[in-house]
């Protein structure tokens, strides 16, 4: 039986115009995994609407029904200096239940039951179902986000506490299930350093590309987290920091359990907007693609150059390649691509100012491309202006 999916759109109005198209959207997924409707909220960015051809990158946040992780992570990813065209957010919630909660019978969200494992000795008699959360995070969200969201394959994931520990086990269970981890203040120390002694086997040589990790601890040394913690912070320093799984770790003792979340997310999304972002945009398909560009110019004696993420586009050298005058209004460039690709024009070996991209709306962003073979890109001139 296939996965049923049920959306509801949910529009954010930003004070800003410019966010304006930005919105929510809140999907029901009927888990098989889990024998239970759950549900995620996926964030898309105003670029989403308007720039057809482009792929964004993907950040997984854990703990979303707390909507100020979700609000805070859709906002810093989106609004930093180096944030660009923007990144989609998808927010994975726990579900609720029927539970105690101080003392009275009320609804609950069962986070403990998603985070924890089955061999769990802290649910009171319940059993947690980790192993089954991860299969629906695994087998069900991701494909279904990646099915119907212009996503680039590479994914980041962001946890806090009990999700943080999540984000661990699925790292040791699967290492490529994502590619960039941010685990702020996870716990390592329940059921006898369960995720640290997880950590401890994790393999590296076995991982199918660079991993980066990121860390953070707040006050929780006072709660007996801290000599795991430290024994974690050796391990990885140690063991695992390599080329190959690039580790950073942080301690704010001054913040609470909560509030170092604020910190700590600034932190590691400043390091995958400036660093790992760009090193993911160099990552190229073995396979090539032919494609043809064409643009419709502002003015008949526009001479106009293309340029992008690879060696059939100059590798951003803004005025070796200029496009072909096919007529007094249109210019095209057919070449042979790697997936995926960052392409943008200038005339006169200075940007423009604003492409077209047909009725969707325009960009003055470089446009990722997944390259289909055979395939034609439409753009137009809009303004023959520089930045």
């Amino acid at each position: 039986m296939k996965t049923k999916i049920y959306i509801t759109l949910l529009t954010i109005l930003f004070a800003a115009n410019t966010f304006a198209q930005s919105k929510v959207e809140e999907i029901k997924i009927a888990s098989k995994e889990l024998n239970q409707t759950r549900e995620i909220m996926v964030y898309t960015p105003n670029a989403y609407e308007h720039n057809p051809y482009t792929l964004f990158n993907v950040i997984y946040v854990f703990d979303a029904q707390n909507r100020e992780f979700f609000d805070y992570a859709s906002s810093i990813a989106n609004i930093s200096k180096n944030a660009g065209q923007g990144t989609i957010v998808v927010g994975i919630k726990a579900t609720l239940i029927m539970g105690e909660f101080e003392g009275r019978n009320t609804w609950v969200y069962a986070r403990n039951n998603d985070f924890l494992p089955s061999t769990t000795k802290r649910l009171g008699g319940r059993k947690g179902n980790m192993e089954n959360f991860y299969k629906y995070v695994k087998n069900e969200v991701i494909p279904y986000v990646e099915s119907n969201y212009r996503v680039l394959p590479q994914r980041m994931a962001v946890g806090h506490s009990l999700s943080a520990s999540f984000l661990l086990y699925a790292m040791t269970e699967s290492p490529d299930i994502f590619d960039n981890y941010v685990a702020i203040s996870p716990n390592m120390k329940y059921d006898d350093n369960f995720i640290l002694n997880r950590i401890k086997s994790l393999d590296i040589n076995t991982l199918n590309s660079k991993k980066y990790f990121y860390m953070s601890h707040a006050d929780e040394a006072a709660w007996g987290w801290g000599a795991s913690n430290n024994e974690a912070y050796t391990h990885l320093r140690n063991k695992l920091d390599s080329e190959k799984f690039e580790v950073t770790i942080e301690e704010h003792p001054e913040e609470s359990h909560m509030s170092s979340f604020i910190p700590a997310l600034r932190t590691a999304m400043n390091n995958f907007l400036d660093a790992i972002k760009p090193e993911w945009s160099k990552e190229l398909s073995k396979e090539t693609y032919e494609v043809t560009f064409r643009v419709k110019v502002f003015k008949e004696e526009d001479d106009v150059y293309i340029f992008g993420n690879q060696e059939s586009l100059a590798n951003w050298q803004k005025d070796k390649i200029k496009m072909n005058r096919i007529s007094p209004f249109v210019r095209e460039y057919t070449t042979k691509v790697q997936n995926h690709l960052e392409v943008q024009f200038s005339t006169d070996g200075k940007e423009l100012g604003w492409v077209s991209l047909g009725d969707k709306g325009r960009s003055n962003y470089p446009m990722m491309v997944s390259p289909k073979k055979g395939g034609t890109y439409t753009f137009e001139i809009v303004e023959n202006k520089p930045f």
